[in-house]
């Protein structure tokens, strides 16, 4: 029994002509193939009024087809047109995202607030390289493989924004040292780093007014924390810093409250909590 034999049990039990060597007839396009597809299966189930199996052959009504060959016929999907794949369920990349850059920002806010005196911010690079910038990409990666547009722009960029930060700090790329003879060019040039997110963060903070009041707040204090940073650098004021320290971390646990309501409820934990949407958001 050839393949072509196989292929003659979908095409014949619709009515559809065969040639004497066993093939389907290409009388028509390849595409009306692929749209009668679903009528030549239906049909199938409907003339099969019996289904035996014996060891390695499959008996479907008056038919004898090794399982192989059947197997090889539909695709193994017992599809006769184009081979359907199975959904694939592919897990929440947003909470993922949520932890790589709260705790990012928390780490580096609490340095630029000063905390416990803490003003060496080099503890920053592994974090900006690693979880704040490496996961963070990847985050946002999965999330165009979900479809999530937002959260692919907004994990994708700021997983840029840890590895640039990092860079800037890192010795062996000598962005620090080329400024070493003039800190007030290098503060003006950070302050233009910063305006840029600045103006991005902006953009994406008003894309959460119909989202939740965890994503807003987040995105309302990461704004301010930018702006007064920026302003910090240009002014060079370590007190206007600090203040932009402080936002930034209200924006972190507003990120990480967003992250646990996003990954517990009553199946895994005692303590679920619920994301609380703003007026107007679209609820499912």
């Amino acid at each position: 029994m050839t393949r072509a034999e196989n292929i003659e049990l979908a095409t014949s039990s619709s009515g559809t002509s065969t040639p004497s060597n066993g093939g389907p007839e290409k009388s028509g396009a390849h595409t009306d193939h692929v749209d009668l597809a679903g009528a030549n299966a239906q049909r199938l189930e409907s003339h099969v009024h019996s289904v035996m199996v014996d060891g390695d052959l499959v008996h479907l009504g008056d038919r004898t087809y090794r399982r192989s060959e059947l197997t090889n016929a539909f695709a193994g999907d017992l599809n006769p047109g184009i081979h359907m794949r199975a959904p694939v369920a592919l897990a929440n990349p947003v909470p993922l995202g949520l932890a790589s850059f709260s705790y990012s920002c928390l780490l580096l806010s609490l340095l630029n607030a000063n905390v416990r005196g803490v003003t060496n911010n080099q503890i920053v690079v592994g974090a900006g390289l690693f979880f704040g910038g490496a996961i963070e990409l990847c985050a946002g990666l999965l999330c165009f493989a979900t479809g999530n547009t937002y959260a692919m722009t907004v994990f994708g960029a700021f997983g840029g924004f840890w590895i640039s930060y990092a860079a800037i700090l890192l010795d062996q790329f000598g962005i620090m040292s080329a400024y070493k003879d003039d800190p007030a060019m290098l503060n003006n040039a950070l302050g233009f780093y910063l305006t840029g997110w600045t103006v991005f963060t902006f953009l994406m903070f008003m894309c959460t007014l119909k989202s939740t009041w965890g994503l807003f707040l987040l995105f309302f204090f990461l704004q301010f924390t930018f702006l007064l940073l920026t302003i910090g650098y240009f002014i060079d004021n370590v007190h206007v810093k600090q203040a932009g320290g402080y936002f930034g971390i209200l924006s972190a646990v507003c990120g990480f409250y967003s992250l646990y309501s996003g990954v517990a409820d009553s199946s895994n934990s005692y303590f679920p909590v619920r994301a609380y949407y703003m007026p107007n958001a679209p609820t499912v």
